[in-house]
């Protein structure tokens, strides 16, 4: 059975961001077949419980407008893997989910004083706007050359390399990482 993304990233893989999750929700297993996971429901929820987020009310899932960001950050981030510019219509698509709730900052006091994004309506247009922000946080507060895709060509994962010398090459050492130095041994083995 397949392991979705955030199963997978759940057995030990890390704890990245909702932005990576939804990325990652796209897969190619190593034949080069695609799978949606947006298409199911138990990734659906799992996502949902992973993140915290609420969706209250009986609307149904959009999932149109998740696969239209989910295109956009992917985008975003092949760009800044590449070390080339985001394109203007990433960019666009991604302040379009951080306005879909009519939102807006607050300072609030718990331990200490942060700043927190607040919507008007929580909904799936809250989760589409949380996943917008985790990708813009990390943008404008963080190293975004740490966005790397695995060197596995049928791979394609996006992740957040978190390492101190920034040497991650692979979603996974143990299994896209394995998979390439066993092909590298069958190589020389058979040269």
């Amino acid at each position: 059975m397949a392991l979705s993304p955030a199963q997978f990233r759940a057995q030990g893989h890390g704890k990245t961001a909702p932005w990576v999750d939804l990325v990652n929700s796209e897969e190619w297993d190593t034949y080069g077949r695609r799978r949606d996971w947006l298409d199911d429901p138990s990734w659906l929820g799992f996502f949902l419980e992973q993140w915290r987020f609420a969706v209250s009310g009986g609307r149904p899932f959009p999932a149109r407008k998740f696969r239209a960001l989910r295109s956009a950050l992917r985008m975003a981030s092949e760009a800044i893997s590449a070390e080339s510019e985001i394109p203007p219509e990433a960019f666009e698509a991604i302040n379009n989910a951080l306005n879909l709730t009519g939102r807006y900052q607050v300072l609030r006091l718990e331990n200490a004083l942060r700043l927190e994004f607040v919507p008007s309506i929580e909904g799936w247009d809250w989760v589409l706007a949380q996943t917008a922000l985790s990708f813009a946080r990390l943008l404008a507060g963080s190293d975004s050359t740490r966005i790397k895709i695995c060197l596995n060509p049928d791979c394609r994962w996006i992740f957040y390399d978190t390492t101190k010398a920034r040497i991650r090459r692979w979603c996974s050492d143990k299994v896209c990482g394995n998979r390439d130095r066993v092909r590298r041994a069958r190589a020389r083995r058979a040269g």
